[in-house]
């Protein structure tokens, strides 16, 4: 049994430490009380988008950027469900590492087979840590709008697509923060991409996309 909760630590650890790194998205530097004005603030937005009073000649702009907006309520939802998915990893973890330090690890061999089914069900609660690596793949490539497998020509010229949606120029009259997010929304991108092909090689004298 001692071995299993150190495994459900290891693994719960490992949970924790994907959750706090390589899934984080543009919102995850914020506090929560950040998220919530960021939230009014994209919801009165999109009241303003949806609007009809505006010119015809803006409709494809307004369609745009309204798009837009709604992607990120998406991954501010996505940024609330993280942290309360890193939250109960750590405490798998915590919970587990106590327990491991108290169980004994001669335990007889009878309680050792009335545990398996028990053992089974906490190592399913944690997952295959291959499933969760493709998990990572196919929320990039989501993000990018691409097949996991994709070519990396493929991936490399939807992320070139995306980066060229949320230039700077292009989001003219929003907020400063909504601004400010999109420029975090590029580095996102970019780490999706990443993880899909890899980093792209640096040029001399040049910063990435």
């Amino acid at each position: 049994m001692r071995w299993l909760l150190i495994m459900v630590a290891l693994g719960a650890g490992g949970t924790a430490g994907y959750l706090g790194t390589v899934s984080k998205n543009s919102f995850s530097d914020y506090s929560r009380e950040q998220l919530d004005l960021l939230e009014r603030e994209l919801s009165q937005e999109l009241a303003q988008q949806g609007s009809p009073t505006r010119p015809s000649k803006n409709t494809a702009k307004r369609a745009e950027r309204q798009e837009q907006l709604a992607a990120n309520q998406q991954l501010l939802q996505e940024e609330r469900q993280r942290r309360s998915s890193l939250y109960m990893a750590l405490g798998v973890a915590g919970a587990a590492a106590v327990a491991a330090f108290f169980v004994r690890a001669g335990a007889s061999s009878p309680k050792r087979r009335g545990s398996r089914d028990e053992d089974a069900r906490l190592m399913a609660t944690i997952g295959d840590p291959a499933v969760l690596r493709a998990g990572a793949r196919q929320k990039a490539a989501a993000l990018l709008g691409v097949s996991p497998e994709a070519p990396p020509a493929v991936i490399e010229a939807a992320l070139q697509a995306q980066l060229q949606q949320r230039d700077l120029s292009r989001l003219e009259g929003l907020a400063p923060d909504l601004q400010k997010l999109a420029l975090q929304q590029r580095e996102e991108l970019v780490r999706a991409r990443d993880l899909l092909v890899g980093p792209a090689p640096s040029k001399p004298g040049s910063r990435g996309s």
